[in-house]
């Protein structure tokens, strides 16, 4: 799908890529250019978005043919294919809308983080979103949404209840039913997911689903059934305390693919990323640099991009090995083709990212 045309009246404003890069980086003090002193072409070339308020802060990302979707803080809505539009769900106003997906036929549903806990949707030709789901519970707190095709999709999030809290639609998110608390392993003493990304739960296959968590320890829980029932897998990821374990997933085939993660609270933390070759089975420590990463994305061959607050880095061995290649941190990554990219991030941070090699 070349562009995306909805009918949004909330839309507010339009901008350009630009190379305004010192007002991006004054925002993110963290942003820093890449090493170019011996005209060496960078593995990777980030091309900074201007005029994004540094009040905003972005972690949903989705791709759907040309066109990024892009969801954050205070109801903000984006839509990056050549230009850039920025929306605003004013239903949200005051939500941090943690995760964003597309359907082929152009619906795009968010996802609202915290309580009141809401999912949005809107169809093409739509002049307003709907609430396809509320609720009210003061814990509530949701981390990721995908899906599997056009119908049949998992919200997942921390425990609601003394359980965990899985969500099912089997009619492209216009409904929700929460999946049953003896289909899912028991939660541990301290064990939720992160929200980090939205890239915590991964739908693959015919019915195969992965969820992270971390806490106390850092597991895996897989589905072969559409989510209906749910085993736990433990991984040598770092674990122990709430803000440690796994934050985010991608994989290249229904065996291979890596984790990411950590301790958001310690960004120079070790035991921060894992693979596996065995459809997740088991999972293996990386070796390379080890610090806290929020995203992760496969690109091509048997190379993955992940990034986080201290940096960005590669690998290209299925993620046995990882190496820092720019310190310009972000919260989520995603690419649309083996060399085209976007990553977002807070305090108003959007790049698009080339892969050079």
């Amino acid at each position: 799908m070349k562009h995306l045309i909805l009918i949004l009246p909330f839309l507010v404003w339009n901008c350009e890529d630009g190379s305004n890069q010192d007002q991006i980086k004054s925002d993110n003090p963290s942003l820093v250019e890449q090493n170019d002193s011996n005209n060496v072409e960078p593995i990777l070339t980030f091309d900074p978005i201007k005029s994004i308020p540094d009040s905003v802060h972005f972690r949903g990302l989705y791709n759907l043919g040309e066109t990024f979707f892009i969801s954050g803080t205070d109801g903000n809505i984006l839509f990056k294919d050549d230009k850039l539009s920025i929306a605003e769900l004013t239903e949200a106003k005051y939500t941090d809308l943690r995760d964003i997906h597309v359907l082929s036929d152009s619906s795009i549903l968010v996802m609202g983080i915290a309580s009141p806990g809401h999912i949005w949707k809107i169809k093409k030709g739509e002049t307003a979103w709907r609430k396809v789901y509320t609720n009210m519970d003061s814990t509530v707190f949701m981390d990721g949404m995908d899906f599997w095709n056009d119908s049949v999709g998992l919200v997942y999030g921390d425990p609601v209840g003394g359980y965990h809290f899985i969500l099912k639609t089997v009619d492209g998110g216009e409904t929700w039913n929460r999946i049953l608390e003896d289909k899912i392993p028991a939660k541990l003493e301290i064990e939720a997911g992160f929200a980090a990304s939205g890239t915590g739960v991964v739908c693959m296959g015919d019915g195969v689903a992965y969820l992270a968590f971390g806490g106390s320890k850092a597991r895996i829980f897989k589905t072969t059934d559409y989510g209906e029932t749910w085993a736990d897998i433990e991984t040598p990821m770092l674990q122990g305390t709430g803000g440690k374990g796994i934050y985010a997933l991608a994989f290249k085939d229904e065996l291979n693919g890596v984790g990411i993660g950590g301790n958001w609270e310690d960004p120079k933390c070790d035991s921060s990323k894992i693979f596996t070759n065995n459809g997740g089975k088991t999972w293996n420590l990386a070796t390379g640099v080890q610090h806290y990463r929020s995203g992760v994305t496969y690109v091509k061959d048997n190379i993955y991009i992940s990034t986080g607050t201290s940096g960005t880095d590669i690998s290209y061995d299925g993620g046995n090995s990882w190496e820092l290649i720019d310190s310009l941190g972000f919260n989520a990554i995603l690419f649309k083709n083996e060399h085209e990219g976007f990553a977002i991030g807070s305090r108003g941070a959007l790049s698009s990212v080339r892969l050079n090699k």
